[in-house]
C-alpha cells in the first residue's frame, strides 16, 4: 500500500480521542526530498492538517469524536490516499484527571510570557488542554509498548465530549501567591480544591498549573548559570505531585502548542530561550522545543506521583520526561553541547546533564555524542553539571592510552556514555570515523529481570517474566514497574465497592490480597527510587508472598530501612515502611 499505518489497525477501538498515527509513505524515488502528508476526520470535517514525512515515516495525531471515525490520509508527493477507521469509546471511568488552570484573586490570570505571545487564560486552558491529551495519549503508547494493552487514564468532558480546564479563582491574592514555596503552594491548594463546588472531588485527581508563576532576571544584568539559580529568581512555582494533586508553575507554558497543526513546530521550536526575560526550565537545553518537552514531561512526571508511582532509575518518573518530544515528532530537536576543541590535552567536551538538587543520587543520564563532531587524537573529558550547580569531570579518552592501539582505534570517538547515579561513567561505547552510527548501552543499574528472584527456595508462586523492551523513544517510557502499576490502577480501569473489601496487608514479612498480587515493588529510603521489583499477570496471582531477609540483603546494600508497595488485581495499594533486619531470615 502507498501509505500504511503501522501502530493501529483499520478498525480498531481505543478509549481516547486523540490517537498518534505513526506510518510510512511509500516514495517511488527514495531519494526524493522530505515532503508531507495531510490528516483529517472526514466524519467531523476536522480541519486539514499537514504532518511532515521524513524518510518515508510520518507520525500525526488526529481528532476523535465518540463512535466510527473516518480518518483520510493524502500524500503531498504523488497525491496518493488512504481511508482508515477508528473508533473511540470512552470508558466512563468513575475516575478521572481534571484540569485546572489557578488564578489569584486579584490578577487578571494572565500567564508569563515574550512579547506578542497570546498569554490571555483562554489561551492557557487550550494549552493545558491538548498538554493532557498528549500525556493521555503518551500513556497509552507507551503501555501498549509494555505489551499492557493501550490503558490510559481518562480526562474530564464537557457534555458535548470534549476536554475541559476549568479556571479556579483562589483566595489567595498574587503578592500571597508570590510569597509562598512550593510546598506550602501545594498544601494550601490541595486543601482548598477540596472546599470547591466541582462535583465528585473524591473521584478525581487535580492537573493543576499556577497562572502567577513569575520569573524575575537579576536586575545586574546577570544571567543564571545553574537551575537552583533560576529558581531563586522564580516565584509562583513548583513542580510537586502526590495524593491527589499535580501542582506546576506557567513559567514555559508560552512554548507549549494550542493547537493540533502547532505541535511538530512547537516540538522543533530551535529559538533560545531570552534567559535575561524569560525562565529556562529545559535540563540546560536552552531552547524552546526543550522548555515545552520538559515542562509537558515534568507535569506528566508529577501526575505519575498522583498514581502512586515512585522514583525509578528510567523512564518518566526518572528524567526521562526530557525527551518527550521524540514521542511526537520523526526527528526530534536535538541538544546543542557546549563544545570546544583544542590542541592541547586540556580539551573539552561539555555536556550539562540532569540531577535534581533533591536527589543527589539521580538516575543515570545517557550521553549522546553527535556524529558529525570529529575525533579527538587528546584526552577528551565529559564535564557533568547538575541542577544545584555542582559540576563532576570524567575523563572518557585519553592520548596516552591510545597510543599503543591501532591508528583505527587512534580515531575513536565516543558515541554514548552512561552515567552512574554518582555520576562516574559506568560504560561507553565507540564509533570510528564520523559516519559511525553504533550505539551500545550497558545498565548501570541492573533491570529486574536480572536480579536475582526472591522465589528461589522461597516457597512464593513464580512470578511472570519481565521482558526485556526496547524502547522506542529513548528516555521517554514507562519504567517496567510503573508500567505494571498502572495497568491495575483504579484510575485507569472500572471500579467497583467490592474492590476495597479487602486491601492487601503485610505482617512479619508476609504479604496477603484476597484478589491476588499484581506487583510487589521494593523502594529505597527515603528517596524513594524503585529497586526491584516482582510482576504477576497470569489468570491465578498469589495471594500470598514473602520477604526474606537475606534475599533483600542481597538486593539492597544501601540503608536498613525499605518501603513495599504492593497492588493486587483490583487496584487495591499497600505501601509500607520496614526494616530489613526485623524479617524472617
Amino acid at each position: 500500500m502507498p501509505i500504511r499505518v503501522c501502530n493501529l489497525t483499520d478498525g480498531e477501538s481505543i478509549s481516547y480521542a486523540l490517537p498518534l498515527l505513526i506510518g510510512e509513505v511509500q516514495q517511488e524515488q527514495p531519494h526524493i526530498a522530505d515532503t508531507s502528508i495531510d490528516v483529517w476526520n472526514e466524519t467531523t470535517q476536522g480541519k486539514v492538517i499537514s504532518w511532515p514525512v521524513l524518510g518515508g515515516q510520518f507520525k500525526a495525531l488526529v481528532q476523535l469524536q465518540e463512535g466510527i471515525n473516518k480518518i483520510k490520509f493524502k500524500s503531498c508527493t504523488n497525491q496518493d490516499t488512504l481511508s482508515y477507521t477508528l473508533i473511540y469509546k470512552c470508558p466512563n471511568f468513575a475516575k478521572f484527571v481534571r484540569p485546572i488552570y489557578i488564578r489569584c484573586c486579584d490578577d487578571n490570570g494572565c500567564f508569563q510570557g515574550p512579547q506578542g505571545e497570546d498569554n490571555s487564560p483562554e489561551s492557557a486552558q487550550k494549552r493545558i488542554v491538548l498538554g493532557a491529551q498528549l500525556i493521555q495519549t503518551f500513556t497509552a503508547e507507551k503501555l501498549y509498548e509494555h505489551s499492557l494493552g493501550r490503558r490510559t487514564f481518562q480526562l474530564e468532558t464537557d457534555s458535548k465530549g470534549q476536554v475541559v480546564c476549568h479556571v479556579v479563582t483562589t483566595s489567595l491574592t498574587l503578592r500571597e501567591a508570590q510569597s509562598k514555596e512550593g510546598g506550602e503552594l501545594w498544601q494550601h491548594f490541595a486543601k482548598e480544591l477540596m472546599t470547591t463546588d466541582f462535583p465528585n472531588k473524591e473521584n478525581c485527581k487535580w492537573y493543576a498549573f499556577m497562572s502567577f508563576t513569575r520569573y524575575n532576571p537579576p536586575r545586574d544584568g546577570s544571567i543564571p548559570k545553574t537551575h537552583a539559580e533560576v529558581l531563586e529568581h522564580t516565584r509562583g512555582h513548583c513542580a510537586l505531585g502526590g495524593g491527589g494533586l499535580a501542582l506546576f508553575g506557567t513559567g514555559n507554558l508560552h512554548t507549549w502548542a494550542e493547537s493540533l497543526d502547532q505541535v511538530v513546530s512547537h516540538f522543533t521550536d530551535s529559538r533560545k530561550i531570552d534567559r535575561t526575560l524569560l525562565m529556562d526550565d529545559s535540563a540546560y537545553r536552552g531552547f524552546y522545543w526543550a522548555n515545552y518537552a520538559t515542562g509537558l514531561g515534568a507535569s506528566l512526571h508529577e501526575l505519575g506521583h498522583t498514581f502512586d508511582l515512585a522514583h525509578t532509575n528510567t523512564g518518566i518518573m526518572g528524567r526521562g520526561f526530557d525527551d518527550l518530544n521524540k514521542v511526537f515528532t520523526l526527528r526530534g530537536a536535538r541538544p546543542v553541547p557546549q563544545i570546544t576543541f583544542s590542541d592541547n590535552k586540556n580539551a573539552q567536551t561539555i555536556f550539562e546533564t540532569q540531577a535534581t538538587a533533591s536527589r543527589p543520587k539521580e538516575s543515570p543520564s545517557v550521553v549522546h555524542i553527535e556524529a558529525q563532531f570529529r575525533p579527538l587524537h587528546v584526552t577528551q573529558v565529559v564535564k557533568i553539571q547538575n541542577y544545584d550547580g555542582t559540576v563532576n569531570s570524567q575523563v572518557v579518552a585519553d592520548q596516552s592510552a591510545a597510543l599503543h592501539n591501532t591508528q583505527k582505534d587512534l580515531r575513536a570517538t565516543i558515541k554514548q556514555l552512561q552515567l552512574s547515579r554518582e555520576n562516574s561513567i559506568a560504560s561507553k561505547s565507540s564509533g570510528t570515523g564520523s559516519n559511525s552510527s553504533s550505539t551500545v548501552t550497558t545498565p548501570t543499574a541492573a533491570h529486574p529481570a536480572q536480579l536475582p528472584s526472591s522465589n528461589t527456595g522461597s516457597g512464593n508462586s513464580v512470578p511472570h517474566e519481565q521482558p526485556l523492551i526496547k524502547f522506542a523513544d529513548d528516555g521517554a517510557h514507562w519504567f517496567r514497574s510503573s508500567a505494571v502499576l498502572l495497568c491495575y490502577h483504579r484510575w485507569l480501569n472500572h471500579t467497583s465497592p467490592n474492590d476495597l473489601v479487602a486491601a492487601p496487608v503485610f505482617m512479619d514479612g508476609t504479604l496477603k490480597a484476597e484478589p491476588g498480587f499484581r506487583l510487589i515493588e521494593l523502594r529505597s529510603v527515603p528517596d524513594g527510587v524503585v529497586f526491584h521489583h516482582w510482576e504477576f499477570l497470569s489468570e491465578a496471582p498469589p495471594k500470598e508472598f514473602k520477604l526474606h531477609k537475606d534475599e533483600l540483603e542481597i538486593l539492597h546494600k544501601e540503608g536498613e530501612e525499605v518501603t513495599v508497595v504492593a497492588e493486587d488485581s483490583c487496584g487495591n495499594i499497600l505501601k509500607k515502611k520496614f526494616a530489613i533486619s526485623e524479617l524472617p531470615a
